[in-house]
């Protein structure tokens, strides 16, 4: 399908969601099967992009720049023999030619430099259980630079400190060694060698500090605001819940489930924290995903209820779709 307007249609894939600093746009990923799309939401036009490979390659992991009008994102080859093999692209929003960037032969989890001008990404020599370094692209000229040296284990989003000193990494740690270094992140993985936590790096050459969170279990890192608020989510076998945190470690307490199939599938913060977004996927009475998902902005200082700013469905969006082609 290329240039038809229809419904979209788009399941999500838990966690991996892009968004603007001011939360009008959103992208999300549909990852399956033989079939793989990125939609770019636009909440204020109540429309969406829908960024296709056909059968060519898998789309994960979406990451938008600051003006909303480039994306980034990995693309894992169908093709079995090359599995492991995952490329980092840059593209419009509106479709086009993808232009490939890097040299590694894996790249996990990008996200743009305030300015728009950098890419921070895992990246690592050997496959998706090979070596783990969070480096830098600079966009102009190519030129990777490597962050941290050592080696990153159960990685799943690294973001820039906003006041530029230093940036924020969400995993499980360093590793002893770069032969033990994984991207592995799912709960099975967790359950066996650990939780997942977030980190800061001062500056690069730096070893990563252990950001104190206070409320205990499995915090992951989904996004950071300008006055140095980290929101976070905590997935539990009752439920789940998602915080604001301040560079002491402090929380408050944002959102909380009764139970475990009501947990979001990502969440965001604007720049100035007063705004969190956040994805749900809805699910049958058996706990099946369904074809449907909503998007919920409210605001950060009404509570756990919070007070909803806006809620999109995704019956409520008119889909454009594009054909990606992949260099």
């Amino acid at each position: 399908m290329s240039d038809q307007e229809d419904y979209v249609s788009i399941v999500t894939v838990p966690g991996e969601i892009g968004v603007t600093p001011d939360l009008g746009r959103v992208a999300l990923t549909n990852w399956g099967g033989d079939f793989s799309a990125i939609g770019v939401c636009d909440l204020h036009a109540g429309s969406v992009e829908v960024l296709q490979a056909n059968r060519k390659a898998g789309l994960r992991m979406p990451a938008l720049s600051p003006d909303g009008e480039t994306i980034a994102f990995i693309a894992q080859p169908m093709d079995p023999k090359r599995a492991g093999l995952d490329s980092l692209y840059l593209a419009p929003v509106r479709g086009g030619d993808a232009r490939r960037i890097g040299a590694r032969a894996h790249y996990a989890a990008p996200s743009f430099s305030p300015d728009g001008g950098r890419i921070l990404v895992f990246a690592g020599d050997k496959g998706v259980q090979g070596s783990v370094q969070l480096v830098e692209i600079d966009l102009a000229s190519g030129a990777e630079r490597v962050v941290w040296s050592g080696a990153f284990e159960g990685a799943h989003k690294a973001v820039y400190d906003p006041t530029g000193s230093g940036y924020w990494v969400g995993g499980m740690g360093p590793a002893a060694s770069l032969e033990e270094a994984t991207m592995l992140n799912t709960s099975a993985y967790d359950r066996k060698y650990g939780s997942t936590r977030i980190f800061h790096i001062p500056r690069e050459g730096e070893a990563p500090r252990p950001f104190a969170v206070n409320l205990g279990g499995r915090w992951a890192l989904d996004g950071v605001a300008n006055d140095q608020v980290v929101l976070g989510s905590l997935a539990l076998e009752t439920g789940s819940r998602a915080a604001l945190m301040n560079r002491q470690g402090e929380a408050r307490l944002l959102w909380r489930s009764p139970r475990s199939g009501e947990l979001p599938d990502g969440w965001a913060v604007s720049a100035d924290a007063k705004r969190v977004l956040t994805v749900r996927i809805h699910k049958d009475d058996a706990g099946n995903f369904l074809d449907r998902y909503d998007i919920v902005v409210f605001e950060t200082g009404s509570g756990e209820s919070g007070r909803i700013l806006s809620k999109v469905l995704s019956s409520d969006l008119r889909a454009t779709y594009h054909d990606l082609r992949l260099a």
